[in-house]
């Protein structure tokens, strides 16, 4: 549902349609382009150079988020603190309450940027900081940007604002135009998440701007987990972000999107968010959020941060352009840093697929009598359903060799629902169907009662090969030790278990609130027209994509 015209109209109108036509033809031109090998030809935008600009260009010392963290950061030296994000609505509330606290700087770079609720609430905080004096340079990446493209223009009119899009497509009209000609760089996309307000306050995790994070969504919502810190992690942060802030890659939205397409200015915009703002639904919506500054009293009053040894990891830029060291890459600096498992090991990903490589290692690590587990989406709630195809491939395997393999349900018993469920639906005019089915976003990695990563990276060939990604491992025994038992106490309540039974062949276990089990033969919401498009698509040479 939009919420911003970028033509200046105040309209509310349905673009799912249109996304599924544009997904589904990405998808056929993809496997096109790969069964046909189509020459490669780049259709990168000429790029104008740009001046280098720093996070630490800007002295944020005497903000008054500065004078919370400092003191902090002098009785931690070296070390970074944290508060984690489950809450989708607290995530909210931190986010905005950030932007209203910033009094310098404000960083933010995301994957999607949607044109609904959530992303009008967020530009109308970014529009206030702006105007009060607060510098902002937003940077997004260009494949899920065409809708905003307008509202960006418009963003970037004011002096405070500044907005790139990152890896652009050239043809601005016809985006299936790249992925013919120039396949291998668009599929090469900038995944990061990151959220920096005065350099003093990071966010990374899952979660982009869009509805379906924060319980907003009429369709279905997210399970995702972002986490807040402070100290040495959000220095690593803030360089990161500046890595891609000044590469080549990031545009700034006026040298590739042509203003006379669009007629939507500042002035229009700042009063399309306003009014949004003021309706009864968002404010019910933000009450909720708030839930009596608690979030604001938290950070005023009783703030605390757990402080640990810490080390974010992160992609090079480079990766972009398939010129990255093995030392650039995410996965590379997580086998480094990653201890090696002894008792426990619970992995929670969107998208999961091992590989063969990655399979065999956690049967080893299952075979020396660690307990591994591993929560991932099932078919009918995986928003990507040609992911399943291939994790599907090793499900068999990964189960005869001791691995615990869980399935996240698309729509958990009432029993089980979120807490705030039905009062959302009734204040914030959402709907009861869309805020009771769930997907799994979360990308989260515990071991033993050691360390814990939480990012954006998911356990596939695309975060690890194609996309660049950013997390951070915490030295954290209470928080792994947390995860573990929050997985003990909940995978049964979310989640079906999958077994194998006498003819060594998949069930599906699903344990009701009175302690039922039921037992499924079959993969359970699947049709059989479904088993045999995924079957056909495991045999397709596209694993190295998912």
């Amino acid at each position: 549902m939009s919420i911003i015209d970028p033509n200046n109209h105040v309209v509310q109108r349905q673009m799912s349609v249109v996304k599924k036509k544009t997904s589904s033809k990405a998808v056929i031109l993809l496997c096109s382009s790969l069964l046909f090998g189509l020459p490669a030809c780049s259709t990168l935008p000429q790029y104008t150079p740009q001046p280098v600009v720093n996070s630490f260009d800007i002295d944020t010392s005497h903000t008054s988020l500065a004078k919370i963290i400092d003191p902090l950061r002098e009785q931690n030296p070296n070390l970074t603190g944290f508060h984690v994000l489950n809450d989708p609505l607290e995530a909210l509330a931190a986010r905005i309450h950030l932007i209203e606290r910033a009094e310098k700087t404000l960083d933010l770079q995301y994957y999607i940027w949607d044109n609904d609720k959530i992303g009008a609430i967020a530009l109308h905080a970014i529009i206030q900081a702006a105007d009060r004096g607060v510098k902002v340079r937003m940077l997004i990446d260009d494949n899920n940007a065409g809708k905003m493209e307008g509202i960006y223009l418009a963003l970037a009119q004011h002096r405070n604002i500044d907005v790139k899009l990152y890896n652009p497509y050239g043809f601005r009209n016809f985006r299936a135009m790249d992925i013919l000609l120039d396949l291998k760089r668009v599929n090469r996309r900038m995944h990061n998440k990151s959220f920096i307000a005065d350099n003093q306050i990071a966010l990374i995790g899952g979660r982009n701007m869009s509805n379906q994070y924060y319980n907003v969504s009429d369709h279905y919502q997210f399970s995702d987990v972002d986490v807040m810190l402070v100290g040495t992690a959000t220095d690593e942060i803030a360089s990161s972000f500046d890595e891609y802030w000044n590469d080549a890659y990031a545009y700034p939205v006026n040298q590739i999107v042509d203003p006379q397409k669009y007629t939507l200015r500042y002035e229009g915009l700042k009063q399309q968010v306003t009014e949004h703002y003021a309706d009864t639904a968002v404010q019910n919506y933000l009450d909720l959020a708030n839930r009596s500054q608690a979030f604001e009293q938290w950070l005023d009053h009783s703030i605390k941060f757990d402080w640990v040894k810490a080390k974010v990891v992160k992609d090079s830029p480079n990766k972009t352009r398939d010129k990255a060291t093995p030392e650039d890459y995410l996965n590379h600096q997580l086998i480094s840093y990653l201890e090696t498992p002894n008792s426990s090991l619970d992995i929670v990903s969107a998208y999961f697929v091992p590989e063969k490589k990655g399979a065999d290692v956690l049967e080893k690590i299952s075979q020396k009598g660690v307990q591994v587990r591993v929560l991932t989406n099932s078919f009918i709630a995986n928003d990507v359903a040609l992911v399943h195809a291939f994790y599907g491939k090793y499900r068999q395997d990964l189960l005869e060799n001791g691995v615990q393999m869980y399935e996240f349900l698309a729509a958990p018993e009432q029993e089980n629902w979120y807490r705030n469920t039905e009062e959302l639906s009734q204040k914030a005019k959402i709907s009861l169907r869309g805020l009771s089915h769930s997907s799994l976003h979360a990308k989260m990695l515990a071991i033993d009662e050691s360390q814990v990563f939480i990012g954006s990276f998911n356990f596939d060939p695309r975060s690890a090969y194609l996309n660049t990604e950013i997390g951070v491992i915490l030295n954290s025994p209470p928080l792994a030790k947390a995860v573990h038992e929050t997985m003990d106490q909940n995978l049964s309540k979310y989640a079906y278990k999958l077994v194998l039974d006498a003819n060594n062949k998949i069930n599906w276990q699903l344990t009701h609130p009175n302690g039922n089990v039921k037992t499924y033969t079959t993969e359970p919401k699947m049709k059989w027209w479904h088993k045999v498009g995924v079957k056909f698509i495991s045999w397709l040479p596209v694993e190295g994509f998912m």
